[in-house]
């Protein structure tokens, strides 16, 4: 059982009712909105929609699209696309506008890269920094609802939806978008009146096992942007309740080596290692992290020798003759030639008073 917070619902398509006025559809001046100033985005109404019915953040909508390029080549084609308004689920673009569409309302959406597929491109249909323009119908929405009051099988859908399309992002290197995505899937991947563990009904191990698997993709996105630490909470959470999760248990090792935690992340990839001795990328991360580790070690050893280098010199010549260099030669000297002089003059006192 995990925390939970308010999320979409899922929603029936119904035939959207136009608004009249005296008998007739109501539909705005063909005119071209520039949502951002910069035109990079920016929305034509083809036909009004019902007045004051648009959806908010957290909403589960339904639309219609059809993209298609500068040189009018088709692209991108929904017949009944769902998601939840701001959970990262479509492009930017198209998670922007449909904010500003009405019920059963068509526009055309005009997107630039930056808020499309970018410079990667969606291969093989669209090209990199390619501005698409959609043809977009708000069938329908729905407001949010708390996940416990979907029923599971429903749940799972929703938490699944999200998840695949955290790993399309992963997949596209935005991990930020990931773990979004992945954030909202565990949220729909739980349930609340029982804890995970072997007793509990089959179909609710199936929905926390896939929750399980949210938070591991969303612990490898975090490192990515290298949150280690959340990334570690996230593993941590995982392993809770599947102590020999082996993807898991790699992860964390990674995430405990590349915080210089060698020791640690050792002993984490060999516990991984006696799960799958076959895994290869187990083995050579075990194979970098020693590597690692025994740099580190020679470093700090070579540090304290130059730190020691020295006082060792030092100590060394002192010990060869240490009563000679102890011995304070040049005083005693002194005294000494001091000492002759007077004896000097005492025993020859006479002879040297008649000199003068």
């Amino acid at each position: 059982m995990m925390p939970e917070v308010d999320q979409s619902k899922e929603v029936k398509v119904e035939k959207v009712e136009e608004v009249s006025v005296e008998g007739k559809t109501e539909v705005l001046p063909d005119e071209w909105l520039d949502v951002l100033g910069s035109g990079g985005l920016k929305k034509k109404i083809i036909r009004a929609g019902i007045v004051d019915s648009r959806p908010m953040k957290g909403d589960t909508v339904v639309i219609q699209a059809q993209g298609k390029l500068e040189d009018g080549t088709e692209v991108d084609k929904h017949s009944q696309l769902m998601f939840t308004v701001g959970d990262s689920e479509v492009i930017v673009g198209l998670d922007m506008i449909v904010p500003l569409m009405d019920k059963g309302e068509v526009a055309e959406v005009q997107i630039d890269p930056r808020f499309a597929f970018g410079s990667q491109g969606l291969p093989p249909s669209i090209p990199g920094n390619a501005t698409v323009t959609y043809t977009v119908e708000l069938l329908d929405y729905g407001p949010d609802e708390a996940p416990i009051e979907i029923p599971i099988a429903k749940r799972m859908a929703i938490g699944n939806r999200k998840r695949e399309r955290g790993n399309w992002w992963f997949n596209r290197q935005e991990y930020g978008m990931a773990i979004q995505c992945y954030s909202s899937a565990v949220d729909f991947l739980d349930d609340d009146a029982e804890e995970y563990g072997e007793d509990v009904r089959p179909e609710v191990k199936d929905i926390l096992e896939e929750r399980l698997k949210a938070m591991n993709n969303m612990g490898a996105a975090q490192i990515k942007i290298e949150a280690y630490e959340v990334a570690l909470k996230s593993f941590e959470a995982v392993l809770k309740c599947q102590p020999n999760n082996v993807k898991a248990i790699f992860r964390k090792g990674k995430v405990l080596g590349l915080q210089g935690k060698y020791k640690e992340a050792i002993v984490e990839l060999k516990k991984a290692l006696e799960l799958e001795p076959e895994a290869r990328p187990i083995h050579l991360e075990l194979v970098r992290i020693r590597e690692k580790a025994k740099a580190a070690a020679d470093a700090e050893k070579s540090l304290y020798g130059r730190m020691l280098g020295i006082t060792r010199e030092m100590t060394q010549s002192d010990s060869k003759h240490p009563v000679i260099r102890s011995f304070p030669i040049k005083t005693w000297l002194i005294t000494f030639v001091c000492l002759l002089g007077a004896l000097f003059a005492y025993q020859y006192r006479d002879g040297i008073l008649d000199f003068f």
